[in-house]
């Protein structure tokens, strides 16, 4: 008898996992899904009693009709569309602010800037403090007259008249006439011009310039003999009659001083040059 051909020849068996000896080849290889009413009775409806077979065998359906017709036909609930997830509020997203962490910061970083600009400009102003010692002030009572290292000083301030055609409204143009004499025959040969400038209450300062000069040269001077100097100068016109004039006399530049020993430095001179001496003459 020939071997048998086509799809019958070779049934579908179970391979892997083996099949029980117990199983007919081809049994169901997974577990049956649960019957309602649970394995204590399996004939039992849920909510519902008991539904025994009937006489024939058969297991009568639970929602079967007792004359034997169809089930009654069990409307389905409405279809409700999945409800998306509800978005988190923003306040409940966002972290709170941290505003005075964030301030500290701030600070700090601030402060960390100034010190580090401050201490390398602190350095520098003691190190220029240190060559350019504070003024030494010697205030002249208004209309009078100051002696000062062989030299006498007076001065007056006055508007100047007639002012220059461009002088605006808001400005005054002051004349300053200063006054010297020479107290001993070093005075007569310290004809260095002094240092000039106006000041105000609140520390602003303005240029005095030197127009006239009829102070002798050498020892052509007269010891006690009166020489001037005409200056002008420009302020505002509100601090005129209040700015006073700050002179600051040169007591190392001697003119019979030999050419050839002009660059020559003399203890005593280098002495009185880190004097910052300076003459306020009040109003």
């Amino acid at each position: 008898m020939p071997p048998r051909r086509g799809p019958d020849a070779f049934p579908d068996q179970q391979v892997w996992p083996p099949a029980s000896q117990s199983d007919p080849v081809g049994g169901a290889t997974q577990p049956l899904p649960v019957v309602p009413g649970g394995p204590g009775n399996p004939y039992a409806a849920p909510g519902g009693p008991a539904n025994p077979p009937s006489a024939s065998g058969v297991t009568a359906h639970p929602s079967a009709a007792p004359g034997g017709g169809a089930p009654p036909t069990v409307p389905s609930p409405a279809f409700t569309p999945p409800q998306p997830p509800e978005a988190p509020s923003p306040a409940a997203e966002e972290p709170a602010p941290r505003k005075p962490r964030t301030l500290l910061l701030g600070v700090s970083a601030l402060v960390a800037f100034v010190l580090a600009l401050g201490i390398p400009t602190g350095d520098h102003y003691l190190f220029f403090k240190s060559g350019q010692p504070d003024d030494i002030v010697h205030e002249v009572p208004k209309g009078q007259e100051k002696a000062f290292e062989h030299v006498s000083w007076k001065t007056s301030i006055e508007p100047m008249v007639p002012a220059p055609s461009n002088t605006t409204p808001d400005k005054q143009w002051l004349k300053i006439t200063i006054t010297r004499k020479a107290l001993d025959d070093t005075g007569k040969v310290l004809t260095a011009k002094p240092e000039l400038f106006l000041r105000d209450k609140q520390e602003r300062t303005w240029q005095v310039e030197v127009m006239d000069d009829n102070t002798p040269v050498g020892e052509d001077g007269v010891v006690g003999k009166p020489y001037s100097y005409t200056a002008g100068a420009v302020v505002p016109k509100t601090v005129a009659g209040e700015v006073e004039l700050h002179l600051r006399p040169n007591t190392t530049y001697r003119s019979d001083t030999p050419t050839d020993k002009l660059l020559e430095i003399k203890p005593e001179e280098e002495e009185k040059a880190k004097h910052k001496d300076v003459l306020v003459f009040k109003r």
